[in-house]
């Protein structure tokens, strides 16, 4: 230990440092340092070396995302230590506080542990950094992903970076499940009674303008309630060569390649963000990723636009004839890439596949959770069907989309989902010919292709020949491939290798909305104290850190909803920066803030 037997004062690190041994697998806390005499400090042995490099490993695709938020990190941090905020290696007069649990040391300090993963890891220190400027004892723990979320499902921890995407443009799929009374996503453990009322009545009435005010007084009480520390979401960047024309991204982060082509070519490569896909049945998976490249080989009923308005694709029409009952007309002549024709019996059979307990290889399928209130689907005739819902549920329509339609008599065939996904065949735009989910998937064109959505030009088929998507799970490798003219369009640009390919004159840089809702929550059982968690809030610089760490491609938001989504109100405003009102607050739940 230090002079006097207390805890070596130690500078926050940039994530990756020289000189900064990153410790095991599960953790790699400063805190660590506090157990050894006279400050000493043993090299890691090869076989720590060796596990930290596996865990390395493993979240490659999160390492690439953290690396390029290093120099910005930097200066945060530096800018952090000049105000005098030095990590004190989560200790406070010899004694470390117990992660997951809130305490109160000497003094009748908070004490919280931020638990956090690869590629988040600059923000979590730097929000520790603000949270130590109001009194309280912070440290930052290093999880492996997986690992983190096992443990907040068990209520073990107190505060931890997590994040929730949306597929409807509508809280059902965001505030719903992250904040009502015991629902899937509730890793806060947060409960109000109106709030659930309030929310059912968003996700269910019948009038919009109802559902509406339901959500917008939801804010109110949640802006209060301050159930997490409220984050933000990010911007998508995509990039494309200069010669791709008619590429737009999407807000759901789909790959629509039916309305691209290339300058003076007939074929294009796609660098993809992960490192494998999870099958190539559209029944089973759940994954962004997965449904991009299968959504190039099947089609669904309906469709988006990038700006997120629902429009027919296989439908021709549909009508609404009471509140829980929808009834679709179905294009005619459409054909599966085996040349046989689409019909309501392939609709039917897709919806009862994904409804029933067993419909994939005995199994549930994991696609059940976006058809909502489903209760039946019947065949009126050869290309008409009709959904009946349990009960009203005004946003089904956006969950549509997530459904692509497959052959009855191929998916029969095949016998397995393992052999679906080796030999996929839907009605879309391009057929599948060759590739493995870990690799790259090769499809070409799909000459006899019904043309697509109306709502969407150009219609008719693909004016490219042939198209592959290719995992590169690696940021700066992807960056590196569109660069070289190997790849023509790729996922996720680091943000720091936004301004070089903007000024890259082969290159083009678009951006849209994204829909992935980031945040600390915390955990409510713990911190019960509605003043302590508007404290945190008050506590953090989340502008300082969104320009630095980010570079400004991430916006605050003062709840659980997005500007996207339906119901959000623009006039309650985030949490506002203000250390002094944190401390009054924190004083006021009986803490001690000098």
């Amino acid at each position: 230990m230090g002079p006097g037997g207390s805890c070596p004062t130690i500078p926050i690190p940039a994530r990756g440092a020289e000189g900064v041994w990153r410790g095991t697998v599960e953790s790699s806390n400063l805190s660590d340092l506090c157990k050894l005499e006279d400050g000493a400090r043993p090299p890691p042995s090869r076989a720590e070396r060796r596990r930290a490099y596996i865990l390395r490993r493993r979240e490659d695709k999160e390492e690439g995302e953290e690396l390029q938020t290093r120099g910005r990190a930097i200066r945060l941090v530096a800018a952090a230590m000049a105000a005098g905020l030095l990590v004190t290696a989560g200790c406070s007069s010899g004694q470390r506080s117990d992660p997951g649990e809130t305490q109160q040391t000497q003094g009748r300090r908070l004490s919280i542990t931020i638990d956090t993963f690869q590629g988040r890891i600059p923000e979590a220190e730097a929000v520790a950094n603000y949270l130590r400027q109001v009194g309280v004892q912070a440290e930052v723990r290093i999880w492996e992903k997986n690992a983190l979320l096992a443990e907040i499902q068990q209520g073990t921890r107190m505060a931890y970076t997590q994040d929730w995407g949306s597929s409807t443009f509508d809280p059902y799929d965001l505030a719903v499940p992250k904040l009502k009374t015991g629902d899937r996503g509730n890793y806060s453990f947060y409960s109000n009674p109106e709030v659930d009322r309030l929310l059912d009545e968003g996700a269910s009435g019948t009038d919009p303008e109802a559902r509406r005010r339901a959500y917008e007084q939801a804010q109110q009480i949640l802006i209060e309630d301050a159930p997490w520390i409220f984050g933000y979401y990010m911007d998508v960047v995509e990039a494309t060569t200069a010669d791709v024309v008619g590429f737009v991204p999407a807000m759901d982060s789909r790959i629509n390649l039916h309305d691209v082509s290339r300058t003076g070519a007939d074929s294009l490569v796609v660098g993809m963000r992960t490192d494998r896909l999870q099958s190539l049945d559209p029944a089973n998976h759940r994954d962004r990723d997965t449904e991009t490249v299968i959504r190039n080989i099947y089609d669904g009923l309906v469709t988006r636009t990038p700006h997120g308005e629902v429009v027919p694709e296989l439908a021709e029409s549909w009508e609404q004839p009471d509140p829980t009952t929808y009834i679709f007309k179905l294009k005619q002549g459409v054909k599966f890439h085996d040349g046989s024709e689409m019909t309501a019996d392939d609709v039917v059979f897709t919806f009862e596949r994904i409804m029933a307990p067993d419909g994939i290889d005995g199994q549930q399928s994991p696609r059940l959770g976006l058809l909502g209130p489903l209760k039946s689907v019947e065949k009126l005739g050869d290309y008409e069907v009709k959904f009946t819902l349990e009960y009203p549920f005004p946003t089904w329509l956006q969950l549509l989309p997530h459904t692509q339609i497959v052959s009855k008599a191929h998916v029969e065939r095949m016998g397995s989902s393992q052999a679906l996904s080796a030999n996929p065949m839907g009605t879309g735009p391009f057929k599948f010919v060759r590739g493995q989910v870990d690799s790259e998937i090769v499809l070409e064109r799909f000459d006899d292709y019904y043309g697509g959505s109306d709502a969407l030009t150009p219609v008719g088929p693909a004016p490219l020949k042939t198209v592959t998507f290719r995992m590169i799970p690696e940021p700066s490798t992807r960056v590196a491939a569109l660069k070289a003219g190997e790849v023509h369009i790729i996922q996720e640009v680091p943000i720091d290798q936004i301004p070089l390919l903007e000024s890259d004159p082969n290159v083009r840089v678009h951006t849209t909305q994204g829909t992935r809702l980031y945040m600390i929550e915390l955990n409510n059982n713990l911190i019960p104290d509605a003043r302590v968690r508007r404290a945190l809030n008050h506590a953090i610089d989340w502008d300082t850190i969104l320009r630095e760490i980010y570079g400004g491609r991430a916006h605050r938001v003062a709840t659980a909803m997005l500007p996207s989504g339906f119901g959000y109100d623009p006039t309650v405003e985030p949490l506002k920066y203000d250390p002094e009102l944190a401390k009054q607050l924190l004083q006021e739940a009986g803490y001690a803030t000098d």
